[in-house]
């Protein structure tokens, strides 16, 4: 932002008052070097790259009109078929809701697993971040199941030839763990039914993770041999003090490129209890980089690597009655809905006007555009 003041070019020489002025306006510059840095560090957010730490006013929008069952919502994966909209979110053994329109009228359906996951690793686990596909005939929703602040985490998958189900839960994929990242946040793709199948994951730890496999049929694996720990890659890490966090990374492609959009900062702090609200521009926020390969490497609009330079750009950030926006997904309505063939986002985030619980994190979503080859959150 620049401020554009009115410019004197009164000679002071000839003034009589030319010590008083002097004098006043060292005063005032002094004033204005000591407030200006904290009216930026406290009174505005920040649409910013991962490592920047420079504060601006904020060009995002609220989220679209949405009715419903929109409360209590984290980490939406949404599917459309046959008229139907199906919403799956964290918490509550996968709740899972429908809608005619991504606006709503949303209804809550019950939990995908009612008797929960086969996956133990603590005692006050809960299932994250359930991530829906569908190969075939079969609907695959793969989920992680962890603590907070943990690095004990396991993904699971459930299937079911119905999105109503009944769902199969299959338990733990058994894939490998290793200190520098943690398994949580699953996402595949897949450009076309015959082509390879990319699984992303993570990590909250050394970033965003990536995997291959030859085709749908090996995700049925349960024995850890989808994956081992040298076919691992990273692709986003962030090592910015005080926000090295990113995860919840959803990979899709628009016309020639890659893109992967992830989560960056501090989620769920609530400003009544350790560790109380990150400080501004450190909360969760959405961040993209782009690759000309699915593979990477991932660079973010000003030509950062996003891993090896903490790079990605922020494409929506805290605003207004929005606070702490993310575990994000893309997708384009469909031809039957009234804005068929457009892309758009969905997220969760916090009213500050309602509060900070878990119980009180909103379903939010907005059109996206696209401009010079970039998302853009209208």
């Amino acid at each position: 932002m620049r401020r554009r003041d009115p410019v004197y070019t009164r000679s002071l020489s000839q003034s009589k008052a030319f010590p008083f002025l002097t004098a006043m306006s060292i005063s005032t510059l002094i004033t204005l070097a000591t407030v200006l840095p904290l009216l930026f560090r406290f009174g505005l957010t920040s649409p910013i790259p991962q490592g920047d730490t420079t504060y601006y006013p904020s060009p995002y929008p609220v989220p679209a009109p949405c009715y419903g069952n929109n409360s209590w919502i984290h980490d939406p994966s949404i599917i459309y078929e046959d008229g139907t909209y199906w919403r799956f979110s964290t918490s509550g053994n996968i709740a899972v809701a429908t809608a005619p329109s991504i606006k709503g009228p949303w209804t809550y359906k019950g939990p995908l697993l009612p008797a929960g996951t086969k996956i133990r690793v603590a005692p006050d686990q809960d299932i994250w971040a359930p991530s829906i596909s569908k190969f075939d005939d079969l609907y695959y929703i793969h989920y992680s199941v962890s603590t907070m602040g943990s690095q004990a985490s396991q993904i699971g998958l459930a299937t079911s030839s119905s999105l109503s189900g009944p769902w199969t839960d299959h338990g733990s994929l058994n894939l490998p763990q290793h200190p520098t990242y943690n398994l949580i946040d699953p996402y595949i793709f897949q450009d076309s039914p015959s082509d390879t199948l990319y699984f992303t994951f993570g990590s909250y730890w050394s970033g965003i993770q990536q995997f291959s496999l030859p085709s749908h049929n090996h995700l049925m694996a349960l024995d850890g041999s989808q994956a081992k720990i040298q076919d691992i890659q990273t692709l986003v890490t962030n090592s910015t003090a005080g926000a090295a966090v990113v995860e919840g990374a959803t990979t899709f492609k628009h016309d020639s490129f890659y893109y992967l959009l992830f989560s960056v900062g501090a989620c769920c702090n609530s400003p009544t209890k350790p560790p109380y609200l990150a400080p501004p521009g450190d909360e969760y926020r959405v961040a993209v980089c782009r690759a000309d390969a699915v593979t990477g490497p991932y660079l973010d609009k000003e030509g950062r690597s996003c891993k090896e330079q903490n790079g990605g750009t922020t494409i929506l950030a805290s605003h207004g009655d929005v606070y702490a926006p993310g575990g994000q997904g893309v997708m384009s309505l469909p031809g039957d809905d009234s804005n068929g063939g457009r892309d758009v986002i969905y997220y969760h985030y916090v009213k500050p006007s309602v509060g900070f619980e878990a119980d009180q994190f909103f379903f939010g979503w907005n059109y996206l555009e696209w401009r010079d080859g970039w998302p853009v959150v209208v």
